[in-house]
Protein backbone atom coordinates (compact mmCIF):
# COMPACT_ATOMS: atom_id res chain seq x y z
CA UNK A 1 0.00 0.00 0.00
CA UNK A 2 2.70 2.48 0.96
CA UNK A 3 4.58 1.71 -2.34
CA UNK A 4 1.46 2.55 -4.34
CA UNK A 5 0.94 5.58 -2.59
CA UNK A 6 4.62 6.66 -3.59
CA UNK A 7 4.57 5.59 -6.90
CA UNK A 8 0.78 7.24 -7.07
CA UNK A 9 2.68 10.51 -5.45
CA UNK A 10 5.50 10.47 -7.85
CA UNK A 11 3.32 10.43 -10.77
CA UNK A 12 1.64 13.66 -9.78
CA UNK A 13 4.74 15.34 -8.83
CA UNK A 14 7.19 14.91 -11.82
CA UNK A 15 4.02 17.13 -14.34
CA UNK A 16 3.76 19.15 -11.85
CA UNK A 17 7.55 20.06 -11.21
CA UNK A 18 7.75 20.04 -15.06
CA UNK A 19 5.43 22.60 -15.93
CA UNK A 20 6.70 24.53 -12.62
CA UNK A 21 10.43 24.92 -14.06
CA UNK A 22 8.41 26.00 -17.73
CA UNK A 23 6.33 28.54 -15.89
CA UNK A 24 9.79 30.12 -13.96
CA UNK A 25 11.43 30.72 -17.08
CA UNK A 26 8.34 32.36 -18.85
CA UNK A 27 7.97 36.24 -18.46
CA UNK A 28 4.80 36.88 -16.70
CA UNK A 29 4.48 39.82 -18.66
CA UNK A 30 4.13 37.87 -21.73
CA UNK A 31 1.67 35.79 -19.63
CA UNK A 32 -0.46 38.42 -18.69
CA UNK A 33 -0.80 39.15 -22.69
CA UNK A 34 -1.33 35.69 -23.99
CA UNK A 35 -4.58 34.74 -21.12
CA UNK A 36 -5.82 38.58 -20.48
CA UNK A 37 -4.95 37.77 -16.49
CA UNK A 38 -4.00 40.58 -14.97
CA UNK A 39 -0.33 40.92 -13.42
CA UNK A 40 1.12 43.41 -10.65
CA UNK A 41 4.71 43.84 -11.47
CA UNK A 42 5.09 45.64 -8.21
CA UNK A 43 3.90 42.63 -5.91
CA UNK A 44 5.00 40.34 -8.70
CA UNK A 45 1.03 38.18 -8.53
CA UNK A 46 -1.29 37.53 -10.87
CA UNK A 47 -5.45 38.03 -10.09
CA UNK A 48 -7.05 34.73 -10.77
CA UNK A 49 -10.63 33.55 -10.86
CA UNK A 50 -10.81 29.64 -9.87
CA UNK A 51 -13.91 27.98 -9.55
CA UNK A 52 -15.74 30.92 -8.44
CA UNK A 53 -13.28 31.93 -5.89
CA UNK A 54 -10.01 34.59 -6.28
CA UNK A 55 -6.74 33.70 -5.90
CA UNK A 56 -3.67 35.66 -6.03
CA UNK A 57 -0.85 33.40 -7.75
CA UNK A 58 3.42 34.57 -7.49
CA UNK A 59 5.61 34.35 -10.16
CA UNK A 60 8.18 32.86 -10.64
CA UNK A 61 7.56 30.41 -7.26
CA UNK A 62 3.89 29.51 -7.63
CA UNK A 63 2.58 30.92 -4.39
CA UNK A 64 -0.98 30.35 -4.47
CA UNK A 65 -3.66 32.25 -1.41
CA UNK A 66 -7.28 32.37 -1.74
CA UNK A 67 -9.16 35.43 -0.93
CA UNK A 68 -12.29 34.56 -0.26
CA UNK A 69 -11.80 31.04 2.54
CA UNK A 70 -8.77 29.51 4.11
CA UNK A 71 -6.11 28.28 2.07
CA UNK A 72 -6.34 24.34 3.37
CA UNK A 73 -9.86 24.91 1.82
CA UNK A 74 -9.41 26.18 -1.25
CA UNK A 75 -9.08 23.41 -4.15
CA UNK A 76 -6.49 25.63 -5.99
CA UNK A 77 -3.90 25.43 -2.97
CA UNK A 78 -4.56 22.02 -1.67
CA UNK A 79 -5.24 19.89 -5.07
CA UNK A 80 -1.96 19.10 -7.27
CA UNK A 81 -4.64 17.88 -9.84
CA UNK A 82 -5.88 21.64 -10.00
CA UNK A 83 -2.15 23.37 -9.40
CA UNK A 84 -1.02 21.15 -12.61
CA UNK A 85 -3.78 22.41 -14.72
CA UNK A 86 -3.14 26.18 -13.85
CA UNK A 87 0.32 25.69 -14.99
CA UNK A 88 -0.94 23.98 -18.17
CA UNK A 89 -2.99 26.72 -19.13
CA UNK A 90 -0.36 29.03 -17.79
CA UNK A 91 2.39 27.67 -20.11
CA UNK A 92 0.73 26.10 -23.17
CA UNK A 93 -3.06 27.52 -23.00
CA UNK A 94 -4.36 30.02 -25.30
CA UNK A 95 -6.82 32.64 -24.55
CA UNK A 96 -10.43 33.44 -27.03
CA UNK A 97 -13.71 34.79 -25.78
CA UNK A 98 -16.65 32.46 -25.45
CA UNK A 99 -19.34 32.85 -27.96
CA UNK A 100 -21.73 31.23 -26.09
CA UNK A 101 -22.19 27.70 -27.82
CA UNK A 102 -21.39 24.46 -25.64
CA UNK A 103 -19.44 21.55 -26.89
CA UNK A 104 -19.22 17.83 -26.00
CA UNK A 105 -15.85 16.03 -25.06
CA UNK A 106 -16.29 14.50 -28.62
CA UNK A 107 -15.97 17.88 -30.14
CA UNK A 108 -12.88 18.30 -28.83
CA UNK A 109 -10.05 17.77 -30.47
CA UNK A 110 -8.55 14.25 -30.09
CA UNK A 111 -11.70 13.81 -27.60
CA UNK A 112 -13.15 10.92 -29.41
CA UNK A 113 -9.74 9.09 -28.87
CA UNK A 114 -10.16 9.89 -24.78
CA UNK A 115 -14.02 10.00 -25.09
CA UNK A 116 -14.17 6.11 -23.46
CA UNK A 117 -11.94 7.15 -20.35
CA UNK A 118 -13.79 10.95 -19.70
CA UNK A 119 -16.83 8.69 -20.32
CA UNK A 120 -16.12 6.86 -16.97
CA UNK A 121 -14.29 9.09 -14.77
CA UNK A 122 -16.37 12.07 -15.48
CA UNK A 123 -19.99 11.65 -17.09
CA UNK A 124 -20.64 7.85 -15.46
CA UNK A 125 -19.54 9.55 -12.13
CA UNK A 126 -21.68 13.18 -12.49
CA UNK A 127 -24.73 10.55 -13.00
CA UNK A 128 -24.19 8.29 -9.83
CA UNK A 129 -23.60 11.20 -7.57
CA UNK A 130 -26.52 13.15 -8.77
CA UNK A 131 -28.93 11.44 -10.87
CA UNK A 132 -31.84 11.04 -8.56
CA UNK A 133 -30.89 13.84 -6.51
CA UNK A 134 -31.32 16.71 -8.32
CA UNK A 135 -32.53 19.27 -5.60
CA UNK A 136 -28.92 18.30 -3.98
CA UNK A 137 -27.35 19.23 -7.58
CA UNK A 138 -29.19 22.22 -7.50
CA UNK A 139 -28.26 23.34 -4.05
CA UNK A 140 -24.38 22.57 -5.32
CA UNK A 141 -24.39 24.26 -8.69
CA UNK A 142 -25.95 27.22 -6.89
CA UNK A 143 -23.41 27.42 -4.74
CA UNK A 144 -21.02 27.56 -7.63
CA UNK A 145 -23.27 30.29 -9.10
CA UNK A 146 -24.44 28.01 -11.71
CA UNK A 147 -27.29 29.43 -14.61
CA UNK A 148 -29.95 27.40 -14.97
CA UNK A 149 -29.99 26.30 -18.85
CA UNK A 150 -32.86 24.32 -20.32
CA UNK A 151 -31.29 21.04 -20.95
CA UNK A 152 -32.12 17.54 -19.88
CA UNK A 153 -33.95 17.46 -16.64
CA UNK A 154 -31.84 19.66 -14.74
CA UNK A 155 -28.93 21.31 -15.87
CA UNK A 156 -26.35 24.32 -14.78
CA UNK A 157 -23.30 26.35 -16.63
CA UNK A 158 -20.82 27.31 -14.07
CA UNK A 159 -17.44 28.86 -14.55
CA UNK A 160 -14.29 26.76 -13.91
CA UNK A 161 -11.15 29.20 -14.64
CA UNK A 162 -11.46 32.41 -16.17
CA UNK A 163 -13.46 32.85 -18.92
CA UNK A 164 -13.97 28.35 -19.40
CA UNK A 165 -17.09 27.38 -18.57
CA UNK A 166 -18.42 23.80 -17.42
CA UNK A 167 -22.40 23.03 -18.15
CA UNK A 168 -23.32 19.92 -16.22
CA UNK A 169 -26.83 18.52 -17.46
CA UNK A 170 -28.70 15.34 -15.61
CA UNK A 171 -31.47 12.99 -16.85
CA UNK A 172 -33.76 11.30 -14.10
CA UNK A 173 -33.55 7.41 -13.99
CA UNK A 174 -36.63 5.45 -14.03
CA UNK A 175 -37.68 1.48 -13.81
CA UNK A 176 -36.73 1.25 -16.89
CA UNK A 177 -33.69 3.31 -17.50
CA UNK A 178 -30.67 4.30 -14.88
CA UNK A 179 -30.29 8.07 -14.55
CA UNK A 180 -27.46 9.61 -17.39
CA UNK A 181 -25.78 12.92 -17.58
CA UNK A 182 -23.70 15.02 -20.33
CA UNK A 183 -20.64 17.31 -19.97
CA UNK A 184 -20.25 20.18 -22.07
CA UNK A 185 -17.99 22.76 -22.48
CA UNK A 186 -17.68 26.19 -23.41
CA UNK A 187 -16.33 26.78 -26.90
CA UNK A 188 -13.09 28.54 -26.50
CA UNK A 189 -12.17 25.13 -24.71
CA UNK A 190 -10.30 24.40 -27.52
CA UNK A 191 -7.82 26.93 -27.46
CA UNK A 192 -7.23 26.18 -23.69
CA UNK A 193 -6.47 22.50 -23.01
CA UNK A 194 -5.84 19.95 -24.88
CA UNK A 195 -8.28 16.59 -24.50
CA UNK A 196 -6.29 14.49 -22.33
CA UNK A 197 -6.26 17.83 -19.71
CA UNK A 198 -9.88 18.31 -19.58
CA UNK A 199 -10.39 14.59 -18.73
CA UNK A 200 -8.62 15.63 -15.56
CA UNK A 201 -10.61 18.82 -15.07
CA UNK A 202 -13.19 16.95 -14.86
CA UNK A 203 -11.67 15.12 -11.90
CA UNK A 204 -10.89 18.13 -10.44
CA UNK A 205 -14.45 19.38 -10.20
CA UNK A 206 -16.18 16.38 -9.15
CA UNK A 207 -13.62 16.00 -6.35
CA UNK A 208 -14.07 19.89 -5.51
CA UNK A 209 -18.04 19.08 -5.85
CA UNK A 210 -17.93 15.69 -3.46
CA UNK A 211 -16.29 17.66 -0.73
CA UNK A 212 -18.83 20.54 -1.13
Amino acid sequence: MLQQQYEKHNLEMQPYHHYLAEYQKMDPRDISRQLEIPFDENTGLFQVRFMEKNYTVSHPDLEIHCLDEEDSQAVLCSDIHAKILLLRYFTEGDHMRATGNLLSYRDLPWGEVYYRQFYGRCIMRLARMFGNRLEEFKTVMEGLKGIPKEYGDMAYEFQFLEDLRLCFVLWMGDEEFPASAQILFSDNFPVAYAAEDVAYIGDVVMDYIKRM
